[in-house]
């Protein structure tokens, strides 16, 4: 047994360390995993390094502890195993027992192997692996010495990381838990007692039940002053609200909503209960910091979401989080929400003096410009000021004591035309912009989205007088169907937008309102201004095929990203009639999106269908690549089915230029399979259950997802929504490496029966439309190494342009609207939720054992 060792040498019944369960017999080698650093101050003071391998940790003590040093060589000397759990163990272990003495959580993270799995590097004697904690970064060795068992070296290898200047174990002696250093965690009561006794004597009174469902402090409607000596500035983090409470043993997280947040963040929970007071409560966001250090949404909705335990189990680890505090409510048997907002600040830092799992929100006094200018430079969401002597005032009430200024991407635009649109914005769809380059008004593109119909007659009224018969812009304008009115360049408009086109139009802009303030010649700004923009050699290439696009930034896609190794052709064609919507717009909408996008494509052949003539036109299926096609495009060659002797030519879509490549081919949706390079045919990674109404209602097809998603939950799997972008419901089912098609086609076919067993008369899986009896058809086809499905945030040729969109199970009711997202809307919306569906990339589910409980679910029918 692999932990027989760590067993005999402790008592259960006198150490608080973890006993542990037993590991099952990995079924596939451990390629990456999670790690932690122990500082053990015992009979001599050392670290621990634990690295997960096998189902177990595998421990190595190291006297000098690890350094970013390359050439210093530690001894590290190869230990028992530890049980799984040991990752959050942090405690004093009692005199009298094996390695008494305090035992802080030094560090933590994911571990990844590089050259083979732990199993066969411990067998071979070297370990090259690269951690990704909040203290320790990069690439990393362990050698075993030669004629030696246990005695290894530790040793950093050369990268970005390393240093010879920083002492890491200087630096950073504290925990990443509970914040303490390993003198300090035997003490730590008295360190919270000590901070409670002094906020007793300014006014902290004694403690109130709390009410059941607590409304973390709100910001009011005011504009605060930037350099007022009366506020705090604090940075608006890009996080979700989290009120975090510890009473005695329990802790417990609150989103914003009321709603229990402890299961989704478990390494946030297990840090609250390191924490030295007996109870406290807290006020702060978790976050998930991109490669840049800026707080991602994107990122921490891979978090978000998910819901079974050994899926959030290997979050922890792969999409790291942070809980920032910014405020300290109560401690112990007072409350501190009377006194001053700086005392308590004060005090949070005492009680969190040291990064890691927790980190305390810095802020500036009197200096909000300065931080104004941080946040505009890093593209950061904006600052929040607080009055320093405020007290905290729980919400729903909003209270101008905390106040909030977002950094937006808005400019002013002067007007020189509209367009007619549709319905009751027949006679002002949108508003043509233009700015000024120099002495020349160049046009921008146009704006609809954002006019209220109330404003519209007002703004008729002001644009009557300056109706023009000739354009007053230069430039192409943007196609207008049913007809453009032009003005004189006299009045000016605010408009938030998501960046620039590659034509220099506005991308996805919003009307905010006429600016009386500014003359038209104030409008000046201009895409890829100076310095914005390298322009590249048309073979460089964009980046590798095994990177990770960046979380989605649209507002400075165009910024962000150099000029495309080709141009679009055709940019104004019609595409959408109805909607005047064009090739271009698809092109933007693809580029907004291609970060979210780009995971699900990448290593999995795409088939393509294409509209030339817009989605009205004929269209055509291609899987071959075109003739002609630009070298820097990545392709495959594949048989054209399994074990078939005629090959086929693939796209495969790795970055950004690839995608907009297919988009100028008037790609509208883009099909995948469920394999990726690797397992041609051979390895299904996810299913898929189609809800088809095809005259059905759309209650039902809801009604049957749910009961779907209480099937997999009941057998252990997880199952992920999206609209189908026209009129059903798709739920795909991630199945993780390994498993084979027959295997996933007789759970996709099972889980069909099984809906049809207890829905009889709504579902069925009859596929002759005439046959259905206006019953929804639950369609397990669509798995199989030749079946393809649209892809998520894939754009369908549908006359409004709706998009299939992942949306989350709180989503999937009978409210729910599929033509509500169109290619503007779910830019917005991922903007601000993020990704519902990004488990389907990491998800690795035990799929035998559901199976075996799929069995025993239809054995009880």
């Amino acid at each position: 047994m692999k932990l027989d060792d760590y067993r005999k040498k402790r008592d259960a019944t006198r150490t608080p360390e973890p006993v542990g369960a037993e590991p099952r017999r990995p079924v596939v080698p451990t390629m990456a995993g999670a790690y932690v650093v122990h500082l053990h101050d015992a009979s001599r003071r050392h670290y621990d390094l634990r690295l997960e391998a096998a189902g177990v940790l595998a421990s190595f003590a190291v006297p000098k502890g690890p350094t970013f040093d390359i050439d210093l060589k530690h001894l590290a000397v190869h230990t028992e195993d530890h049980p799984i759990e040991y990752l959050d163990f942090e405690g004093v272990i009692p005199d009298g027992n094996y390695g008494a003495g305090p035992m802080i959580v030094w560090d933590r993270g994911q571990v990844r192997y590089l050259d083979f799995s732990s199993e066969e590097g411990l067998e071979k004697g070297k370990l090259d692996f690269v951690l990704t904690g909040y203290k320790l970064r990069g690439r990393f060795a362990l050698v075993r010495l030669k004629g030696s068992e246990n005695e290894w070296l530790l040793f950093k290898k050369r990268d970005a990381f390393a240093s010879k200047d920083r002492d890491v174990l200087t630096e950073a002696p504290r925990s990443v838990l509970s914040g303490l250093t390993v003198e300090e965690l035997g003490e730590a009561p008295a360190i919270a007692q000590r901070i409670e006794e002094e906020a007793t004597t300014l006014g902290a009174t004694p403690r109130v039940a709390r009410p059941a469902k607590l409304v973390p402090m709100l910001c009011g409607g005011a504009t605060p002053a930037l350099d007022d000596p009366n506020l705090l500035y604090e940075l608006k983090l890009d996080g979700v609200r989290i009120l975090a409470e510890k009473e005695g043993p329990s802790v417990r997280l609150t989103y914003r909503s009321g709603r229990d947040a402890s299961a989704s963040y478990p390494e946030i929970a297990r840090a609250l209960a390191s924490l030295s007071a007996e109870r406290v409560v807290l006020d702060g966001e978790i976050v998930a910091f991109d490669e840049a250090g800026r707080p991602s949404f994107q990122r921490l909705g891979r978090r978000i979401h998910l819901t079974r335990a050994s899926d959030v189990r290997r979050a922890v680890y792969e999409v790291p989080v942070v809980y920032v505090v910014f405020d300290l409510l109560a401690l112990g048997e007072r409350d501190l929400t009377p006194l001053p907002l700086e005392e308590r600040k004060r005090f949070l830092r005492e009680l969190l003096p040291g990064p890691g799992v927790f980190r305390v929100l810095d802020h500036l006094t009197g200096s909000g410009s300065l931080l104004l200018d941080f946040c505009r430079a890093q593209k950061l969401e904006g600052l929040i000021a607080k009055r320093r002597k405020s007290p905290y005032i729980p919400g729903p009430r909003r209270t101008d004591d905390w106040m909030k200024l977002k950094c937006e991407r808005d400019e002013d635009f002067v007007i020189v035309g509209f367009t007619v649109g549709e319905g009751a914005r027949r006679e002002l769809g949108a508003l043509d912009i233009a700015t000024y380059e120099g002495e020349r008004l160049v046009v921008r593109g146009k704006v609809g989205s954002g006019m209220e119909d109330a404003t519209i007659p007002a703004l008729l009224a002001r644009l009557a007088p300056l109706v023009v018969e000739t354009p007053s812009a230069e430039g192409d304008y943007q196609p207008a169907p049913k007809g453009r009115t032009h003005v004189r360049p006299e009045l000016v408009v605010s408009v938030r937008f998501l960046g620039w086109s590659d034509d220099g139009h506005a991308r996805f802009p919003v009307f905010r309102g006429l600016r009386e303030d500014l003359p038209p010649a104030a409008c000046t700004a201009v895409p890829h201004a100076e310095g914005e923009v390298e322009r590249r050699a048309p073979d460089t290439v964009v980046e590798d095929a095994g990177t990770e696009p960046a979380p989605i930034d649209a507002a400075n896609a165009s910024k962000a990203r150099p000029m495309a190794r080709f141009s679009v052709t055709n940019r104004n064609k019609i595409f959408w009639p109805e909607l005047g919507l064009t090739k271009g717009d698809l092109v933007a909408y693809y580029e907004a999106i291609a970060p979210v996008l780009l995971p699900y494509l990448r290593d999995r052949p795409v088939v393509l269908v294409r509209y030339p003539d817009g989605v009205h036109g004929k269209s055509f299926f291609q899987w071959n690549v075109p003739i002609g096609l630009p070298s820097w495009v990545r392709t495959m060659t594949m048989p054209a089915r399994r074990d078939d002797k005629h090959m086929k030519t693939v796209f495969l879509v790795s970055d950004t230029d690839s995608l907009l490549y297919l988009a100028n081919l008037a790609c509208i949706p883009i099909h995948i399979l469920a394999f990726r390079t690797g397992a041609i045919y051979e390895a299904c990674d996810f299913l898929t259950i189609d809800f088809d109404l095809k005259g059905a209602s759309f209650t039902i097809a809801v009604e049957l997802a749910r009961s779907l998603h209480e099937i997999l939950e009941a057998i252990g799997l997880p199952g992920l929504p999206k609209t189908s972008g026209q009129t059903g419901l798709h739920v795909l089912v991630p199945l993780g490496p390994g498993v084979s098609f027959d295997t996933a086609k007789v759970l996709a076919d099972l889980l069909g029966r099984l809906l049809v067993e207890r829905h009889p008369r709504t579902a069925t899986m009859e596929r002759i439309v005439e046959k259905r009896g206006g019953k929804v058809l639950v369609d397990t086809g669509q798995t199989g190494p030749a079946r393809t499905i649209v892809a998520p945030f894939s754009v369908r040729a549908s006359p409004r342009a709706t998009v299939s969109t992942p949306v989350t199970w709180d989503e999937v009711t009978p409210a729910l609207d599929p033509a509500i997202f169109t290619m503007r809307a779910v830019v917005e919306r991922t903007l601000a939720l993020g990704d519902p569906m990004a488990p389907l990339l990491t998800a690795r589910p035990d799929v035998p054992s559901a199976v075996g409980r799929m069995g025993q679910l239809l054995g009880r029918k």
